[in-house]
């Protein structure tokens, strides 16, 4: 198994108050657990659990435990037969119900009008020289391109919230202010983006908790920014956006902003595997409705159909015994899978493994979306690759050496809407995807500027 960095990923929305959906930091060795002899007792201190034996609630959390141990059971024993590589096991979610399980796949809501084929350009970035420990590890026979050295954040437990949107987007702001040097303590609130980021159209749900998406999370951070974990930590709930001032974050010595965001050529393997080697690690939707027992090893049981309505974090690609592989971190703690990551099948033509989402307005839709998409790639993972750029930390005393600390001023929220993604002063060049093409500014298409005058609408609301 690969050595894992740690980032953070998606969240998604339980709506049931029960202890077994409240959000726990208890760690156990899950390698000495003995499946045949394990007890609904142990596990409930594994995970932190207090129920009250005797109670209608134990029974029914028993019960689940049970039929969720025949599953893995049954899981396995498929699996070798099949002579597939991947191994179920314990995780955090065997006394949870499918309704609950279901829940955790329906907070991310990607853009339901890529092209398929056509997308934005890829980012031509480099860190500064001398500056970024943060090298992509690749050895000679390229068995492995991951963002492995990386030092960051520790894997998320989601808890009761759909904010897989939110969090997904911080985690991928805090990858790229580490490469650009920040220091790995620094951990982005995506509280924030929860408590204040508006979603009139519904696009992925009614917004906070209910979901929205990636690209409305790095809309905000492009215009107005967001404050650091340590200035509004994440408590797995909706809350109220901060309303004082010309602004909502003046009362704050630090906010992350970032120029503006990339969407990666839909439906493509190449341009995410050259943005994983040359830029870093990026914000995927899937479809993760199988992965609750996944243990170890390379996960090949989704089909070519996928409802997306998760976001994690791809941080690279490999082999492991013959088998190519997507590294991802998931959000549902440090328990689950292989230390919060799952290694998900890489296809040889991953381009052409190609179904349908039938259900785009449960897991994709804003209002008057399409009533069905084509999705590419395992779980459907190379339909709506996103990535942001000119991530920095801009501080109100313009204090530091830090290349990627600014200064700013006060949020204007009448300020006119851009008509691209990228603020004009502060977008870096950019390269059309084509291997060493030669760089250029990326045209703004359709979607660019639906999204720019739904901001104008908000800011003048």
């Amino acid at each position: 198994m690969p050595t894992f960095s740690k980032l953070l990923v998606g969240a998604a929305l339980l709506i049931l108050p029960a202890e077994a959906l409240k959000a726990h930091s208890t760690t156990f060795t899950k390698s000495q657990v003995n499946l045949n002899s394990y007890t609904f007792e142990q596990y409930s201190r594994d995970f932190g659990r207090s129920y009250t034996a005797g109670t209608a609630e134990y029974r029914h959390r028993a019960a689940l435990f049970s039929q969720a141990v025949e599953q893995v059971h049954a899981t396995n024993a498929r699996n070798v037969k099949e002579g597939r590589s991947w191994k179920a096991g314990v995780h955090p979610f065997m006394d949870w119900s499918a309704d609950e399980r279901k829940v955790l796949n329906e907070g991310y809501k990607p853009s339901s009008k890529r092209s398929g084929g056509k997308g934005l350009a890829l980012l031509n970035t480099e860190s500064r020289a001398g500056r970024s420990a943060l090298a992509m590890k690749m050895n000679s026979t390229a068995t492995l391109a991951s963002w492995t050295e990386m030092t960051s954040p520790e894997v998320r437990d989601q808890g009761n919230c759909g904010s897989c949107w939110a969090i997904s987007a911080a985690s991928c702001l805090e990858a790229h202010l580490q490469r650009n040097g920040v220091d790995e303590s620094v951990r982005v609130s995506a509280q924030a983006l929860v408590n204040c980021v508006p979603n009139p159209q519904h696009c992925g749900g009614d917004g906070g908790c209910q979901g929205a998406t990636g690209e409305l999370a790095y809309a905000y951070v492009r215009d107005v920014g967001i404050p650091l974990e340590a200035d509004m930590a994440y408590t797995a709930e909706d809350g109220a956006c901060p309303k004082q001032g010309p602004g909502p974050w003046d009362g704050v010595h630090q906010r992350v902003r970032a120029s503006g965001w990339t969407a990666l050529p839909s439906n493509k393997a190449e341009p995410l595997m050259q943005a994983l080697v040359q830029t870093g690690p990026v914000v995927v939707a899937v479809d993760g409705n199988n992965w609750f027992n996944y243990d170890s090893g390379v996960f090949d049981d989704c089909g070519k159909d996928a409802i997306l309505g998760h976001a994690v974090l791809a941080k690279g690609y490999g082999q492991d015994s013959g088998k190519n592989y997507w590294l991802i971190q998931n959000s549902w703690g440090r328990n689950w899978g292989e230390e919060g990551h799952i290694r998900l099948l890489k296809h040889e033509n991953e381009d052409e493994y190609c179904g349908i989402d039938n259900k785009p307005k449960e897991g994709l839709g804003c209002d008057g979306g399409p009533e069905e998409i084509t999705v590419c790639g395992t779980c459907g993972l190379l339909y709506d690759p996103v990535i942001p750029h000119g991530v920095r930390i801009e501080s109100g005393s313009g204090s530091g050496s830090d290349s990627a600390v600014a200064s700013f001023g006060a949020w204007k929220p009448d300020a006119p809407a851009s008509a691209s993604f990228d603020t004009p002063a502060a977008a870096p060049a950019v390269q059309a995807w084509k291997p060493d093409a030669p760089a250029a500014p990326a045209a703004a298409n359709s979607e660019e500027q639906a999204m720019d005058a739904l901001l104008g609408k908000l800011r003048s609301a």
